[in-house]
């Protein structure tokens, strides 16, 4: 299996040949459309390649939504089996698909599954951007993202993240709002299917509704003015179905599952507690903080902050009695797209990077909208980018003699197993349950077991809140359900957030200890987990070692 070492020096010499390649051929008129767009999607796949196939977590939520997928693939009922808090079900259901086609799920085939979904992304907006600026200014805007996305290797924005599929969808509704924004014959099949789009982001990340809203708006403002200009109200109507469509099926499939309280009070009230981060005061100095964390996206809104101004300065503009309505409806989707990217990415109070993968379209949208008078002078841009990234490895080459952040020599291609599982492995069988008490989600993925509670950690069973008891109720319930195999008390030093066992392990939350002591067995700590294994499992694993070393004794 392909691998990488620290510096593969003529892999990257060939990543930023083509990198420039590519800038040059977004300029390069007679370079086909076709070509020049394989070209970006191969650079992007190229560079990527290192991140996809280092097996190893490079971010917390990686693990959590692939023990997610891993549950879902024996126990499809969303929010029975899983709660993915506030990542919607269609993200983890998307981590699936590689299990239907007979690959494990893992932390490459999650990767696959974001690359998938960033070339989708990208080739929505190139086409809206096309449809909006016409083929010579997105050729040239579009480069900035794709080499930011193909160099970057900052974590946030090469692990697979919640953001990446609903991103995808905004771009599809994006490109298809671009379709009718000016056009005589609005087509009532794009207005249905911009509506499905849209009606399936909420529940692939809950952040991403403003943005589907605005988009929506949008569509709704050019349908009423062809229902004004025809008495035509099929495209709304369309559009209207289409928006319901998905979250009609849903809640039909929720109430046949018997799970409508569990969605309700855990998808929608246990995500409003989330919500209630930053005031709309907060939100601009959060959104600075945010920024400055990462280096590589800071230097991409520098890039892209002439282009962005100008811009500003068009849409502002007064605009003649006589011109289009698509002439005033473009800049003010692109500049509310943009606000509603800042606010999605600040307002739970976290400063979590992966949020600005809502903001890198949005961005060059508007950059593509200040450049189109003078599109001709951005390749600069993104050989600016280019220079940014070929100038931070050419430092580290020199410092640590390495370029590639993701070394996969010596097994790191492959899934881990840590010493916990190595250890819990004795007890299991596949098909089995466990459950990790506290938060380490990666053991799931590494013993590729399904997780026996919703929350695959217990933080919001840990934490004080209006909702804990509720939590810690559910928690217990699905205990009893799916009588897992073992259960670990990750609450320690390696734990995310929860470290202290003294207030945070089992031990202190009665009901949840009551149970565990009763049907389990502590065997051992490793790694300061503590290790539980159920009875029955237990005196069934000494049934099977008895005999042996009664054997070898003799």
């Amino acid at each position: 299996m392909l691998t990488f070492d620290n510096s593969p020096t003529v892999y990257w010499f060939l990543g930023y040949l083509l990198g420039g390649i590519v800038i040059l051929a977004s300029a390069y008129q007679k370079v086909p459309g076709k070509v020049f767009l394989v070209l970006c999607i191969v650079l992007l796949a190229f560079m990527r390649m290192p991140a996809i196939v280092f097996n190893r977590e490079l971010n917390a939520d990686e693990s959590q939504m692939l023990s997610h997928a891993i549950t879902l693939h024996q126990d499809p009922v969303y929010w029975r089996s899983v709660d993915g808090t506030t990542i919607g079900p269609l993200d983890n259901y998307l981590l699936v698909i590689p299990k239907v086609f007979g690959f494990q799920i893992n932390y490459t085939s999650g990767r696959v599954m974001g690359l998938l979904c960033c070339i989708g992304a990208l080739l929505f907006v190139f086409s809206a951007m096309k449809k909006w600026f016409g083929e010579s200014t997105a050729r040239v805007a579009f480069v900035a993202p794709v080499i930011f996305l193909a160099f970057t290797q900052e974590n946030d924005f090469v692990h697979y993240s919640s953001e990446q599929l609903p991103v995808f969808l905004l771009a599809s509704i994006i490109w298809m709002l671009s379709k009718i924004t000016d056009s005589k014959q609005i087509s009532s099949s794009t207005t249905f299917f911009l509506g499905l789009a849209a009606g399936m982001m909420p529940f692939a990340k809950l952040q991403s509704v403003p943005q589907a809203m605005v988009v929506v708006l949008a569509a709704c403002l050019l349908c009423y003015q062809f229902y004004s200009r025809t008495r035509k109200l099929k495209p709304l109507i369309f559009l209207i179905i289409g928006g319901l469509t998905f979250p009609i099926l849903l809640l039909l499939w929720i109430l046949g599952n018997n799970i409508f309280q569990d969605f309700i009070d855990f998808y929608i009230l246990g995500n409003a507690i989330y919500a209630g981060g930053s005031t709309f005061a907060e939100i601009p100095s959060q959104f600075i903080k945010l920024v400055s964390l990462s280096y590589d996206f800071s230097i991409y809104t520098l890039v892209l902050l002439i282009p962005i101004t100008f811009g500003l300065i068009q849409a502002f503009r007064p605009y003649p009695v006589s011109k289009k309505a698509a002439d005033f409806l473009i800049p003010a989707t692109i500049l509310l797209l943009v606000l509603t990217s800042i606010y999605s990415s600040t307002k739970s109070g976290n400063s979590f990077i992966h949020y600005l993968n809502f903001c890198i379209y949005p961005w060059i949208l508007l950059a593509a909208y200040g450049i189109k008078p003078r599109s001709q002078w951005f390749i600069v841009a993104p050989f600016v980018l280019l220079f940014w990234f070929a100038g931070n490895d050419a430092l580290s080459y020199r410092r640590e003699h390495r370029l590639n952040a993701f070394e996969s020599v010596n097994g790191l291609n492959k899934l881990d197993k840590s010493p916990v599982v190595v250890a819990l492995s004795k007890y299991t069988k596949p098909g089995d349950y466990m459950v990790v008490w506290g938060w380490q989600c990666k053991y799931y993925v590494e013993a590729q077991l399904a997780q026996g509670t919703a929350e695959n950690h217990s933080e919001r069973s840990i934490f004080k809140h209006p909702m804990q008891e509720k939590y810690l109720g559910r928690y217990l319930s699905d205990l009893q359900r799916t009588k897992p195999a073992v259960i670990l008390d990750a609450v320690g030093i390696y734990s995310l957030w929860v470290q202290d066992k003294k207030t945070q392990g089992i031990d202190n939350f009665p009901a949840v200890a009551d149970y565990v002591h009763q049907h389990y067995t502590l065997v051992s700590t490793i790694d300061d987990v503590t290790l539980y294994v159920r009875k029955d499992r237990l005196v069934t694993q000494q049934a099977i070692v008895l005999p042996t070393l009664a054997a070898i004794n003799r």
